[in-house]
């Protein structure tokens, strides 16, 4: 008895990022993935996280497939990893050509063990009220339906390698999404994706785990965060939450996560603690952001530019 209920607690601990890392290794999942020799496939590959993915796993001994829309750059990419490695053009809001791309990717190297869903795009740093409809649709078909879309492509092939999953996610997925609520709902809706998997394919001895990940250095977020109103919120969090992590510490963190088959993977390592703790923590950031003047000031602002923008918007 004593026994089952420190099991629990050490999965339970696992799936909530490891506040007792040593029972959760002790207990957890004993079949770890070596991905060496394994053939990890990625979508997103092309640039930033999804392409540093490919390069760690590369030199652990993978091989790699790489998928993505832009195939010059991902072919780029591939002969400087060398021949273990092969690229794949599909578009993650295209099931049909995603679905050839795994199956390609299993014609070449003979299965897939291992998933890095990665593809994404933010989108612009509008309201609710004033974000143009097809840039808000487009983000959660990308984020989130592309995800769900990755995930059906290649569990056929995940179901024999008895292989693992990891969505790429973000602290968005329980932070509070002003400014970026497409983002920040898909990455919610990716979650619980992750959650329902983990429990729906364990009868394949397959698993699936998702990645909480902080601000990254990443030409995607500098982009973003030169947005006045974006860095404005930004600078209104504490320090340790807006600083961005080295792509190197980011792609790292999702590779030791996967060798663990980890429900959960949290980097930088201030995320875990406030996952934890979200019951608490989301509720002082809403009341932080709902009374801040700057983040209230960058609301307006956002909405007067999206006015001028497009004139058509009342109000």
């Amino acid at each position: 008895m004593i026994d089952d209920t420190v099991r629990l607690l050490a999965r339970t601990t696992s799936r909530l990022g490891g506040a007792l890392p040593f029972i959760g290794r002790f207990f957890g999942d004993s079949r770890e993935i070596d991905v060496n020799g394994r053939v990890v496939f990625i979508t997103g590959a092309a640039r930033g996280l999804g392409a540093e993915i490919a390069r760690q796993a590369y030199t652990r001994g993978a091989f790699v497939a790489l998928v993505g829309r832009h195939l010059a750059t991902l072919q780029q990419l591939a002969d400087e990893l060398g021949d273990r490695s092969a690229a794949f053009e599909a578009d993650v809001t295209d099931a049909a050509r995603l679905q050839q791309a795994a199956d390609d990717s299993v014609a070449r190297f003979g299965g897939i063990d291992v998933v890095v869903a990665n593809a994404g795009i933010a989108p612009p740093s509008d309201t609710v009220a004033t974000i143009d409809p097809a840039e808000f649709e487009r983000t959660v078909e990308v984020d989130l339906l592309g995800q769900w879309r990755t995930a059906r492509a290649t569990m056929p092939a995940l179901m024999k390698s008895h292989g693992h999953i990891v969505f790429i996610g973000s602290i968005y997925a329980f932070f509070n999404g002003v400014l970026a609520a497409p983002y920040a709902m898909s990455k919610a809706g990716v979650e619980q994706l992750t959650r329902a998997l983990r429990v729906e394919l364990a009868p394949h001895r397959v698993t699936a785990g998702i990645a909480y990940l902080g601000f990254i250095e990443t030409d995607l977020a500098a982009t973003v965060f030169t947005r006045e109103q974006v860095n404005a919120i930004r600078k209104a969090m504490p320090a340790f939450m807006s600083r961005p992590i080295p792509v190197t510490d980011a792609a790292k963190a999702v590779l030791d996560g996967i060798s663990r088959r980890a429900a959960t993977t949290c980097a930088p390592a201030w995320v875990a603690p406030l996952l934890n703790m979200r019951g608490v923590t989301t509720a002082v950031m809403d009341d932080f952001l709902l009374h801040n003047r700057t983040v209230n000031s960058a609301v307006n602002s956002a909405e007067q530019a999206a006015r001028k923008r497009r004139p058509i918007l009342k109000g």
